[in-house]
């Protein structure tokens, strides 16, 4: 029996492997290893023994796949059978990985220790690859989304992979003890710096929220560690805050002194000068809507640069206003004799989307640019192109759909469909481009089934958490990770979010020894765990 069981544990772990890696590397490996997973595991056999895990697990594995199941019920009022069949097949890892990991016997040490290396090592590899974006080694995948550095997937989700893994690293360094505990904690340092480099707020939210469950955890293995990493975090938060503060009272601040009602009437070239005083916005404090030759600055801008004062920069946005704010931060008006004052390196970081001479820093940059964004939203002046401002109309758009489709939705296949329905409807001030699904993921299911298929599906993502008396603080950390996704983003939409979430999930939960055991000491579990490096 033993003889016949061997070959197909190594044949697990290798597919596993290979899905774990790609996690972080690409949709091929995800694919190769779901589908060498499926088939490893009709071949094992000895599914007396998987039932037998079932039950142990209370048939947690079981439910938590029968979210798939859900959503293949939900067909009963589709009506765009081409888009359902896709999204069932996207989805599909959903109904397997849960009950593969689930009903095969638990990871043991060595085994462990290889998939938590692989998974590191592929997350580092991914974000260092990134990096090579960043410096403009190899282009991104879009060249209108130069700050968009993920090779693989989608910022947001890459930056939820990210926040996890660094936490994970932190996990282990603290409950486990080990011989590699520096290079963990280093490896962790370089995957919370490259947070800051991706620019995805959802990520350092979801990384912020993460490691506070870290900390109160700590309590469980030493009060004085617990009240030590509690106050520096407390400490980390002030500065934080302050450090937000400043940069909107900043944002905020008007440092243009010139008198409004006395502005020059003429350009240096003689063209009449267009004000509007009633316009407040600023750049770099002075008045961005005073003092704008237009017709000087058009013939001005297209004799210095190749690109179309009427067209977009790289980042997708208005030339003429991305022209505008950079002359502004300089203290400068908007005509010929300023633009021609440029030299052809400002042309070109105009060209690529630079809005202001202040060189800011990664974080601070986006974080002025979301306070632009709302400002102007507030005022109802530009939602495209900006994606804080743009979701908010997303999240509108939703609500109107779930409102028409309350109780049983609109179906798995006519999500699209519903959304280009109310768009067509509704003015939003969005282009076509822009018009955009939820990016929310609980939105994108409410509209889906409804509230009854969305109460079921919650229930499939719920019940597993109450398997345990008390879940290890490593699932918890999982778990507020993928909620923040899912509120920022159409997580489950994506072949890369499906496999982030479903295997990770499974593997916290079923792959572990200490998984469903039902204690509710978290140390002595941890104990019982074989070390990572043991």
């Amino acid at each position: 029996m033993l003889e016949k069981i061997i070959p197909h544990r190594y044949t697990y772990l290798f597919f596993l492997s290979i899905l774990v890696v790609g996690l972080s590397l690409g949709k091929i490996f995800m694919s190769i290893g779901t589908i060498g997973l499926t088939v490893n595991w009709v071949f094992e056999g000895d599914f007396l023994a998987k039932i037998d895990r079932l039950k142990k697990q209370k048939y947690s594995s079981l439910i938590l796949s029968m979210g798939y199941l859900v959503h293949v019920l939900w067909l009963f009022n589709t009506q765009n059978f081409t888009y359902a069949s896709k999204d069932l097949l996207v989805k599909l890892p959903l109904l397997l990985i849960p009950i593969i990991i689930g009903t095969t016997r638990k990871l043991e040490g060595k085994e462990l220790r290889l998939l938590f290396v692989l998974f590191v090592s592929g997350v580092i590899i991914s974000s260092f690859g990134s990096m090579l974006v960043y410096w403009n080694i190899i282009p991104p995948k879009e060249a209108n989304a130069l700050n968009q550095i993920s090779l693989f997937m989608s910022h947001i989700r890459m930056g939820l992979l990210v926040a996890f893994t660094s936490i994970l690293l932190l996990y282990i360094t603290f409950f486990h003890n080990n011989s590699k505990q520096l290079f963990f904690v280093i490896a962790a340092i370089w995957l919370i710096v490259f947070l800051f480099f991706l620019q995805s707020i959802t990520a350092i939210i979801a990384w912020f929220f993460g490691f506070t469950i870290l900390i109160f955890s700590l309590k469980k293995i030493s009060n004085r560690a617990y009240k030590l990493s509690l106050t520096l975090w407390v400490v980390c938060i002030l500065v934080s805050t302050i450090f937000v503060w400043f940069i909107y009272a900043d944002f905020s601040s008007v440092k243009d002194t010139r008198d409004l009602s006395s502005l020059p009437s003429k350009s240096p070239g003689g063209e009449i000068y267009m004000h509007n005083t009633a316009e407040n916005y600023t750049e770099n404090g002075n008045y961005v809507w005073i003092c704008i030759a237009p017709n000087e600055a058009k013939e001005a801008w297209n004799k210095r640069s190749n690109i179309n004062i009427d067209s977009l920069d790289s980042k997708g946005q208005k030339i003429r206003a991305t022209l505008y704010r950079y002359l502004t931060s300089k203290g400068l008006n908007k005509d010929a004799k300023s633009i021609n004052s440029l030299n052809d390196k400002e042309i070109k970081a105009i060209e690529l989307g630079t809005t202001s001479c202040v060189k800011y820093g990664k974080l601070e940059k986006r974080i002025r640019g979301i306070f632009l964004e709302l400002k102007l939203f507030k005022d109802e002046i530009e939602v495209n192109n900006h994606s804080v401002s743009q979701r908010i109309i997303f999240y509108q758009i939703s609500k109107k759909i779930i409102q028409k489709n309350f109780f049983f939705g609109v179906g798995i296949g006519d999500l699209n469909d519903a959304f280009k329905s109310e768009y067509s409807i509704t003015d939003t001030g969005l282009t076509k481009n822009n018009q955009k699904r939820a990016h929310n993921q609980f939105f994108s299911y409410f509209i889906v089934y409804g509230l009854f298929g969305f109460l079921l599906w919650l229930f499939t993502f719920i019940y597993p958490l109450t398997v345990n008396q008390k879940p290890q603080p490593l699932h918890w950390i999982f778990v507020i990770t993928i909620v923040v996704g899912f509120l920022s983003d159409d997580m489950l939409e994506r072949q890369a979010g499906v496999a982030i979430y479903i295997t990770l999930n499974s593997l916290i939960l079923y792959a572990t020894v200490y998984s469903v055991d039902g204690g509710s000491n978290v140390l002595e579990r941890t104990k019982r765990m074989p070390n990572i490096n043991s």
